[in-house]
């Protein structure tokens, strides 16, 4: 029986060392040891086997990305809509303001052209104080303002006399001695 099992196991043998395969026998286990012809095979099929995993999470992974990606379209389209409302409330409300204004001027001058004629038809001209006139015709021109004629502010004291040194001086501020 022994005879029968080393050809068993040298059957064995030679079918895994085709593989690349040693094996030998230490005290009832079986060590088997690789050669770099089968490392570089277990490589490549390993490589082989994550890229198609890969491949296959890529493939049935992006359909949820799809999904998200068209619910951030439709959210910035609906923000870019929001946008033109706003942007159209905007346009709208200084249009209205604009045309308040203008016929809030309007109703100055009709005002103040009714003042006049009230104020001419009513009183007398002899009678009629000439401030309110003045006041009148003031309230329509912008008082003018010479610009040239003022001087900027002075960032320095000025000198008391002639004499005294000015600020740029090297000895101003310095009190002399005399030895």
């Amino acid at each position: 029986m022994n005879r029968k099992r080393q050809v068993t196991d040298a059957t064995k043998h030679s079918e895994i060392f085709k593989l690349g395969l040693y094996s030998h026998f230490i005290e009832d286990f079986i060590v088997i040891e690789l050669t770099s012809v089968t490392l570089i095979i277990a490589g490549l099929l390993l490589t082989a086997i994550a890229f198609l995993a890969g491949w296959y999470a890529g493939k049935h992974g992006a359909q949820p990305s799809d999904s998200r990606e068209a619910e951030l379209e439709e959210s910035l389209s609906a923000l870019e809509e929001k946008h033109a409302q706003y942007q159209q409330d905007v346009n709208q409300h200084f249009s209205e303001t604009a045309r308040l204004v203008g016929q809030l001027t309007q109703n100055y001058r009709s005002v103040y052209e009714h003042l006049s004629e009230g104020a001419s038809a009513l009183c007398d001209q002899n009678q009629l104080p000439q401030t309110l006139v003045q006041a009148i015709e003031s309230a329509e021109t912008d008082p003018v303002v010479d610009y040239q004629s003022r001087k900027p502010p002075l960032d320095y004291a000025p000198k008391t006399s002639p004499d005294e040194p000015g600020m740029l001086n090297e000895r101003y501020g310095l009190n002399e001695r005399s030895a």
